[in-house]
């Protein structure tokens, strides 16, 4: 699949864009095919270095993407073809924090695009109940 990524923390000249392998979905997840994404401030922090924040190279930013559901894993509850807009961020869904709908207050948050593969690509893999 095609994709904006870097390999390594800097400026402009660390960008890429190429070929990289689409990405598989667990059983929770949802394959979306990226029709739409921006970038924000939050792409350039991860790009130049977030200290603390370590990231798997290649890394895909993007955290605002929409697109179409492309597959399903088999437990989701979507169908194939329909479209989404994602929400970026995500916890454990077990502590306290997540349980009582308070998702950013979980000490293991995460967003999309900064800890892990967003949507400067023509696919990401997103837990399903974070599409709408």
């Amino acid at each position: 699949m095609k994709a904006a990524f870097f390999r390594q923390h800097g400026g402009l000249e660390v960008l890429e864009v190429g070929d990289l392998p689409s990405p598989e979905i667990r059983d929770n997840e949802v394959l979306i095919n990226v029709k739409a994404a921006a970038l924000n401030r939050l792409d350039l922090f991860v790009r130049n270095g977030i200290p603390g924040l370590r990231l798997e190279f290649p890394h895909i930013g993007g955290s605002d993407f929409a697109g179409i559901v492309a597959e399903v894993g088999k437990n989701a509850s979507i169908e194939v073809g329909t479209p989404v807009l994602v929400n970026p961020g995500y916890g454990c869904m077990k502590c306290r924090a997540c349980v009582s709908g308070e998702e950013s207050l979980c000490k293991r948050f995460q967003i999309y695009g900064e800890h892990s593969k967003g949507g400067l690509a023509e696919f990401v893999a997103v837990r399903a109940d974070k599409v709408l």
